[in-house]
Formats: C-alpha cells, structure tokens, sequence
C-alpha cells in the first residue's frame, strides 16, 4: 500500500469529483489510488491496450494503475499463501499460518475483483486509500446493509475464531 500510495503523488489526478493526489492538496489519510471509470466496465487498462495506446499518462488517467494494482495483488497475495505452505512442508509443520492467511485473501478476492464482476465495472470497487476504503464501506452498507447478512456474520466470527485460536494455541 506505501509502494501504492507513494505512486498517487504522480498518478492520480481529479477522479469522481474528488481530490485524490498530493498534487491536489491531498495528504496520506485521503490520497488514493481511483478505480477505473464506469464507462470502461470491466476492461483491463493494458498500457498497451487500445484505450490508452502506450501513453502511460492517460493509462493512470483511465485507472490503469488500479487494475495493475488489484490483479498483481490478488496474484502475490495467493502465491505468497502458497509459499506459506511450501515453507511449512519443508520444516515439517501443519500449515495453520496458511491457512490463517486464507481467509484475508478470500476478503480481498471477493471485494476487488469478485464484487465489481458482478456489478457494472470496476468502478464499484473500492480505491486504494485509507479513506477510500471506509467511503467504500459507508457505501456498502447503505445498498446492501452487509452487517446483517448472516453469512456475512458467520464469515467474520470464523475469520476472527480462526485468529484467536491460531494466537493462543501452543
């Protein structure tokens, strides 16, 4: 997220009729890396793709680096959980660790790429940023009140279980 949010002083301009770069006036807590417009649906950005014909400026001006971003993230995310288990192969250990780690990927999965498949575009993605991820939330909550699906409430006292039980085991 540094790597992310460092990147946003150059590459993030006036998105959504909010400031999101460092340029603008924008400091840590609100700078963000925007999603894609809605009009671009669930295009890819390639820099090399015919949207932004190999100009790198108008690839981060179309939310290029927002796609860039999620896809090789959610790629490291999964090979650095299996990682995990080849490491505790290797040492002969039960792999708790990755599979701890398992369920943060499933999040990340699910509210980057699965959410946005299923709606219009990846415009309703949430953005990379500290207050881009709660203006996501507050969001969420208001057109599909999550905090009240019970699955949604399985799925966080599983995840917050699986933590405690992993932290006070021996």
């Amino acid at each position: 997220m540094t790597i992310t949010l460092g990147t946003t002083f150059v590459t993030s301009w006036y998105t959504r009729g909010l400031a999101s770069s460092y340029l603008e006036g924008c400091n840590f807590l609100t700078a963000a890396v925007s999603t894609p417009a809605n009009s671009l649906a669930h295009s890819l950005l390639l820099i090399w793709g015919p949207e932004t014909q190999v100009d790198f400026t108008r690839w981060c001006q179309l939310g290029g680096l927002w796609t860039f971003v999620a896809l090789h993230g959610a790629f490291g995310l999964i090979g650095f959980m299996l990682r995990q288990f080849e490491l505790a192969r290797s040492v002969q250990l039960r792999p708790y660790n990755a599979i701890a780690f398992s369920g943060p990927i499933a999040v990340f999965v699910s509210v980057f790429l699965i959410y946005p498949l299923g709606q219009s575009g990846w415009f309703f993605a949430p953005s990379f940023g500290v207050a881009a991820i709660f203006r996501f939330i507050l969001f969420f909550q208001g057109f599909h009140n999550w905090t009240l699906n019970p699955f949604h409430m399985m799925g966080v006292a599983g995840v917050l279980g699986a933590a405690l039980l992993c932290a006070i085991r021996n």
